[in-house]
């Protein structure tokens, strides 16, 4: 028996308002409110340390003045991916979430924000917000400020991309800082390169699929400015064009995490391989695969092999296969060849839980579309 694994972080994160526990890895655990509420006051951090599976969601009192005009909630250097929860009261249970909702905000922005006017019901009053994550593991230590503002948005700095100029940069930091992480608000992830300056990004077709079979318009990016720590969500790409059958998609960094248009954007790149890979040529990938940390949050991984064989098909190069270690999470990643140019994407695993033999699938950048390779090539001239 062979299975073929896609290797996108996909269905790992799901998570049911009114459940009362997430599974992982086949396992489950009962998701834990704290028992004691903390205090939020208006333009006044709080820094909150918790332990997944012993407290999942913290909650906090906050007051609404009369005539407040809006109530914003921010999450602020968070270890993890952050979700918020407005209520009318305190929750005995997860069980109570459903009938005690006010508003949520639950998406892929790993610093999370929330934001409640009186056109989505704002009034005066006592409150519970709860915060928390839905995705981390049990026992993971998580971290996390969290703002609470009336009326006029907090003036919060995007985060910025420490990145010295790309002839700065050795091979393997520019390598490093091309390969991005991608998150989307389905709970799926993936890793992408970076292909040129404008920030043309390359990744895998099932990355970007939403759950109906359908391709979602936008994913949340980070930047592993340093290897050595996690990765920043900075921007978000819109998907503007995607090849299913090469299970292949393009993606365009448009804005910041609050909207704004990226103004004269000069990302680090990494260029096309311009001849493909020989037998036995090294290689290496660059992901975040989900065993490298958190379920939603996890540092760069580097795996190393060579090209082990290919797969034509009606005489055409189809594949790279190569023992290079590739895990769930690297989808759409970065395999570099030994002049650091992207040579393929990994995609796929074929393994064989009878022997625990694998073997992994990368998809070679000669096989980009046309259409595609004559964009990139215009933007990197």
């Amino acid at each position: 028996m062979r299975t073929i694994y896609a290797l996108a972080l996909a269905g790992l994160l799901a998570f049911l308002a009114g459940t009362a526990s997430v599974a992982q890895d086949e396992e489950e655990y009962e998701l834990h409110i704290a028992d004691k509420l903390l205090e939020l006051k208006p333009d006044a951090r709080v820094h909150v340390d918790m332990h997944a599976g012993q407290v999942d969601l913290q909650g906090f009192n906050i007051e609404v003045p009369k005539d407040t005009k809006a109530l914003y909630v921010n999450v602020l250097e968070a270890t993890t991916d952050i979700d918020l929860v407005l209520c009318d009261g305190k929750l005995d249970s997860i069980d109570d979430l459903d009938d005690h909702e006010l508003t949520e905000a639950m998406t892929a922005r790993v610093n999370e924000v929330m934001a409640w006017t009186p056109d989505d019901g704002l009034k005066p009053g006592k409150f519970v917000v709860y915060a928390g994550s839905l995705a981390a593991y049990e026992d993971e230590e998580v971290s996390f400020d969290i703002l609470l503002s009336f009326n006029d948005k907090p003036k919060l700095d995007t985060p910025k991309l420490p990145f010295k100029p790309l002839d700065q940069l050795t091979p393997m930091q520019r390598a490093v800082a091309a390969s991005v992480m991608l998150y989307t608000e389905e709970g799926a992830g993936g890793s992408g390169t970076v292909v040129t300056p404008g920030g043309l990004i390359v990744t895998n077709h099932h990355v970007i699929e939403n759950e109906d079979g359908g391709t979602l318009k936008q994913v949340w990016v980070s930047f592993a400015p340093d290897a050595r720590k996690l990765p920043v969500q900075t921007h978000i790409a819109t998907v503007i064009e995607d090849d299913p059958d090469l299970d292949l998609a393009l993606l365009q960094i448009s804005t910041d995490l609050d909207g704004n248009k990226v103004e004269k954007p000069n990302f680090v790149w990494l260029p096309l391989a311009a001849d493909e890979c020989e037998l036995g040529d090294e290689i290496r990938s660059l992901g975040y695969p989900a065993i490298g940390g958190s379920r939603s949050l996890t540092s760069i991984t580097l795996t190393r092999g060579v090209v082990s064989g290919f797969l034509e098909k009606q005489g055409k190069l189809r594949w790279y296969k190569s023992d290079c270690l590739l895990s769930a999470g690297n989808s759409g990643g970065t395999t570099i060849n030994a002049k650091f140019e992207l040579a393929g994407i990994p995609t796929e695993t074929l393994h064989d839980p009878d022997t625990m033999e694998s073997l992994s699938y990368i998809r070679p950048v000669q096989l980009i579309p046309a259409k595609w390779i004559e964009r990139i090539k215009k933007e990197v001239k």
